[in-house]
């Protein structure tokens, strides 16, 4: 059965426009099991995010989600479980269309080679289970924030940090001298830039998690914005030291394709981390973007990144 080709066009450009436009950058090599990838990182996403469907049912959807993959009778499962408990509760068109193509996508898994298999399995089960002990902790054992700078990072490579890794190794796969490091460096550099774009996912949405009754940055007491906005300081220098870490890794890239895409999110972190500094609570409740004129020139310094 062919996968239907829109999958890696016009479903993915609808759930992430920026993510599609990287993916272009990439070498035909890279594309595939990348987009594959980010298709199925992006569906788990989506069930860990329904706050209509209770916290256990959520859970559950995500460890059968990670089994999914391999075994037929999961796959039917789940697919079951969407659409009888987390399709209708999508208000976003568009990932409502993701979760009625599981099918094509699993489809999709199943004809790609065995090596891209495994690094999507291996990816999978280190996002699945960051999100599965999101939602143990903040929603079924009701904590209002994360306990230590040990869990925060460990979270953060789980939902991030593993893609870096994933990105690594698709890379030196299907490209002859992928990068000018070697591959346990260059692993180690691409985990540190995906924690590092998490931070500043993080940063950003101080306020939305705020009100959601949930604090990722481990304070004392979650009540207290100011405390709040202290850490936050202090996270945003080690937001700076990852976010380094991929212009490093971008810099080490022999394709001018690979380059350009990986460098692109790091720079625009980079100013997004500019301004958060600037940023008061208020700031950060209208919302901290950097401007599309920001992001065109973000662009055009990665086309000559070196």
């Amino acid at each position: 059965m062919p996968v239907p080709s829109d999958l890696g066009k016009s479903v993915l450009k609808g759930v992430s426009r920026s993510f599609y436009l990287t993916i272009r950058l990439l070498p035909p090599k890279m594309r595939q099991p990348i987009a594959l990838g980010y298709l199925l990182a992006r569906a788990s996403d989506t069930i860990a995010d329904t706050a209509a469907v209770p916290a256990e049912l959520r859970e559950d959807c995500l460890y059968r989600f990670t089994h999914a993959l391999g075994d037929q009778a999961e796959r039917v499962k789940l697919q079951q479980l969407l659409e009888n408990d987390f399709i209708h509760y999508q208000s976003n068109e568009k990932e409502q269309q993701l979760l009625q193509r599981m099918a094509d996508v699993f489809t999709w898994y199943d004809q790609v080679p065995s090596w891209q298999r495994e690094s999507i399995d291996r990816v999978l089960g280190f996002i699945c289970r960051g999100q599965m002990q999101d939602i143990r902790h903040f929603s079924i054992e009701s904590q209002s924030v994360l306990s230590s700078s040990k869990a925060l990072e460990s979270y953060c490579f789980h939902v991030a940090g593993c893609v870096g890794e994933f990105w690594s190794e698709i890379g030196i796969q299907s490209m002859y001298r992928f990068s000018r490091l070697e591959p346990e460096e260059l692993k180690e550099l691409g985990g540190d830039y995906g924690i590092g774009l998490q931070l500043v996912n993080i940063l950003r949405d101080i306020p939305e998690d705020f009100a959601n009754g949930r604090c990722y940055l481990p304070v004392a007491d979650m009540n207290d914005k100011q405390l709040i906005l202290d850490e936050a300081e202090r996270w945003r220098a080690r937001a700076r030291d990852y976010v380094e870490s991929g212009l490093a890794y971008s810099s080490s890239l022999r394709s001018w394709r690979c380059k350009v895409a990986t460098v692109l999110p790091a720079l625009i972190a980079r100013e997004t981390l500019d301004l958060l500094e600037e940023a008061s609570w208020e700031d950060l409740e209208a919302g901290v973007k950097v401007s599309r004129k920001v992001v065109r020139q973000c662009l055009w310094r990665a086309l000559w990144w070196d």
